[in-house]
């Protein structure tokens, strides 16, 4: 996993006076309970909490586009000339600061895997995590990604990132009961190529 220890985060503000609380340039946030989110991406039902979700990522993308490319013209360009460490070290840092958990990256072959710890909400947040993930990289690169969870630990989680064949493919062997490094292992089967 890749260590995002060089991070140094934007100023989080917290403007007692008027009641704002601000990350960076962003727009104002809000501090909500794990718990009470969790209900009511509950009661929202599954298409508006990955609207949620998506709406999340994006702003996180562009928090990691504005890190790389403060002055750019073209952020989504320099995103993608960045190397995969730094863009994660920024998007470790914005993921952190939304209290999403901590965030790092694995490579299993041509498979690229993002581990999420201690996310507050548990399993019920994966499908909020998958769109987070598609709306942050959307949003920072330009480019469009799938994401599916693949393995679920009590406090680690990992969400498989590439084309949609791949995606569907192991999210559908991860429903069949096969363990997430043997969809991997599929993945990468000669008859696999090119759907990653």
């Amino acid at each position: 996993m890749t260590s995002t220890r060089g991070f140094t985060p934007g100023a989080v503000t917290f403007d007692l006076a008027r009641g704002v609380v601000r990350l960076g340039a962003n727009a104002p946030g809000l501090l909500v309970p794990a718990d009470a989110l969790g209900a009511l991406l509950a009661a929202a039902g599954p298409e508006a909490s990955r609207a949620f979700g998506r709406a999340l990522g994006e702003d996180l993308g562009r928090a990691v586009s504005d890190r790389l490319s403060p002055d750019a013209f073209d952020r989504a360009g320099t995103v993608l000339a960045a190397t995969p460490e730094e863009v994660l070290t920024e998007l470790a840092a914005a993921w952190a600061l939304a209290g999403l958990g901590a965030l790092g990256m694995e490579r299993w072959g041509r498979a690229l895997v993002m581990v999420v710890e201690g996310a507050p909400l548990g399993s019920e947040s994966d499908a909020l995590v998958e769109a987070a993930l598609e709306g942050a990289i959307r949003t920072a690169s330009g480019r469009e990604a799938r994401v599916a969870a693949i393995a679920r630990e009590p406090l680690r989680a990992r969400f498989l990132v590439g084309g949609p064949s791949a995606v569907a493919k192991a999210r559908a062997l991860v429903a069949r009961g096969l363990s997430w490094t043997e969809a991997l292992g599929a993945l990468h089967a000669p008859a696999s190529r090119g759907e990653a």
